[in-house]
């Protein structure tokens, strides 16, 4: 009995040992495995510092660089050392935008006086002068700095050509009588395209569906194709908004807009052929100038019988007269009204100016209009008083006469009407 006492304890103590052994195995590897995985860890977040710090730095190496070319294209001046410099006011980078756009603008302008002048250059190559801007218009790294001076180079060149066409008598100076004849003969051609190019271009706005009418959205999603825009644009285009056009178009559109309610006469959702000519070119259309005529007598008939005799029209009310005025349709002062009613209103020298003078009075393929247009020009920009135009007078009052009907013809019509 004793030893089976015996055996009984040396076998617990073995089983204990044993057990304490395990134990202590399992405690040992545990604390292996632990340092091993912080080690692991530490080189693991090592690594990814390293790479992260390499990607930023690359990053702003790359921003840096790309900011430094960002700055060279829209860097808009340059400096009497031939240095760039930025705008000092959101109203300088303003007025560059709006000489930006105006050159755009003004390059079929320059198209137009490239087909008629000496070197009878075909109509649709434009000066070398202006490949260089529209090519430079179109690299992406080119500097604005670069088109902005060359859009001062070609304004000069535009004025130049226009000035040498007007010049008729070749002495290097222009007479209010050649200004006037330059630019009737600008408005005549103007006109004449315009309704020449009517009939196409209504064709090609009325087309959903081609019902002779062209509604408000027809001529909507026109003038977006006009401005470059895709159909998928188009349909996703926000007509309120906006967004995707160009404060100057904007603008046109706003205009257009404006508008459509003079033009649309009979519905006022939709335009005849006629009326889209009234609404497109003001200027051009009969209908249009019909009215006019009915603003003069609504002026001055004061005894209502449709006619106009001197003393009506030679009738000054100032405040009355502003609009009329501002579309070069009457004379400021008593001399000039009663002269002019003398010379050009009455034509069969009966003392009266029925509506058939009266629309050929405010007809602007008249040489009156076209005069009376020089003579704006002269009193702003003849410096010297002499009654001549040098081309430096042109050039120094370089942004009047490139809005005016010497040069921007179309434009300065609709802005008038």
């Amino acid at each position: 009995m004793t030893f089976v006492n015996k055996l009984s304890k040396s076998f617990r103590w073995l089983r204990c040992s044993t057990l304490c052994a395990i134990l202590f195995y399992m405690f040992f590897i545990g604390l292996i495995l632990h340092s091993t995985s912080q080690k692991l860890q530490q080189q693991l977040k090592e690594q990814g510092t390293s790479s992260s710090s390499s990607s930023s730095s690359s990053s702003s190496s790359s921003s840096s660089s790309s900011s430094t070319q960002a700055d060279t294209k829209m860097a808009p001046n340059v400096g009497h050392n031939g240095a760039q410099r930025w705008p000092n006011s959101l109203q300088e980078l303003e007025k560059q935008q709006q000489k930006h756009e105006q050159k755009l603008r003004l390059q079929p302008v320059a198209n137009n006086l490239d087909s008629g002048n000496e070197n009878n250059q075909p109509q649709h190559q434009s000066h070398p002068h202006l490949q260089k801007v529209q090519n430079a218009s179109k690299s992406p790294n080119q500097p604005e700095t670069v088109i902005l001076a060359a859009s001062n180079v070609n304004e000069k060149q535009i004025l130049a050509k226009a000035f040498k066409r007007a010049d008729r008598s070749r002495d290097g100076i222009v007479s209010i009588q050649e200004l006037g004849q330059y630019i009737n003969r600008r408005i005549v051609e103007h006109i004449d395209e315009a309704i020449m190019n009517n009939a196409r271009e209504f064709r090609r706005v009325d087309i959903g569906p081609a019902d002779g009418l062209i509604t408000w959205d027809e001529y909507h999603r026109f003038f977006l194709r006009e401005h470059g825009m895709t159909e998928a644009d188009i349909d996703e285009h926000s007509e309120i908004r906006h967004t995707a056009l160009n404060r100057r178009a904007r603008e046109d559109m706003m205009r257009d807009k404006a508008r459509w309610s003079e033009a649309a006469r009979t519905d006022l959702f939709t335009l005849t052929i006629d009326e889209y000519l009234s609404f497109r070119h003001p200027e051009s259309s009969v209908s249009n100038l019909l009215e006019l005529v009915d603003d003069l007598l609504r002026q001055f008939d004061q005894d209502g019988d449709d006619q106009l005799t001197l003393e009506e029209f030679s009738d000054l009310n100032v405040d009355d007269d502003d609009d009329l005025m501002r579309k070069s349709l009457i004379s400021k002062t008593l001399v000039e009204r009663r002269e002019e009613f003398k010379r050009i209103i009455d034509k069969n020298h009966d003392g009266k100016a029925d509506r058939g003078e009266l629309l050929n009075y405010v007809n602007p393929k008249t040489p009156r209009y076209a005069l009376q247009e020089a003579a704006t020009l002269f009193s702003l920009c003849d410096e010297n008083k002499d009654e001549l135009l040098t081309l430096k007078e042109m050039t120094d009052h370089a942004e009047i006469f490139l809005q005016s009907k010497m040069i921007d013809t179309a434009n300065s019509f609709h802005t008038e009407f």
